[in-house]
């Protein structure tokens, strides 16, 4: 067991692995390969697309060029940052029972005011335009 073990990490040694990427890739493709199979059975083409995405994630994941797969990560990061900052906000409002969190129309910048205060107007930190919330 242990000369498999280590043969498998001389293997992946200088490989680039895992991502955020290709965690989403992953995620994807199973959600597809379920939606192909529930509405489109026996269809060549959306068998091949997800064959064709999970080829991609192995190459990804075996791949020794480093500098690409970042230049890819970076960009996925970028597209999906928005998403990413509304869910975050999204969770932080639901699991916070003290603070409510809003995001200035102005300037973008996130302002936190505490919960119970009724209707209350809040001014921003950064670039003091003042906006009227309940909290």
């Amino acid at each position: 067991m242990r000369k498999f073990q280590n043969a498998i990490y001389r293997f992946m040694y200088g490989r680039y692995g895992h991502d955020k990427l290709n965690f989403f890739l992953i995620i994807f493709t199973l959600i597809l390969s379920i939606l192909f199979s529930l509405f489109l059975r026996g269809q060549f083409l959306p068998s091949l697309l997800t064959y064709g995405l999970l080829i991609w994630i192995l190459y990804r994941s075996m791949s020794k060029n480093h500098y690409r797969r970042r230049k890819e990560l970076s960009k996925f990061m970028t597209l999906t940052r928005p998403i990413r900052s509304a869910y975050r906000q999204i969770k932080r409002n639901v699991t916070d029972r003290t603070y409510r969190y809003y995001t200035c129309p102005q300037c973008g910048q996130k302002v936190r005011v505490p919960r119970g205060k009724g209707k209350i107007e809040i001014s921003c930190p950064s670039c003091r335009r003042k906006f009227t919330r309940k909290s």
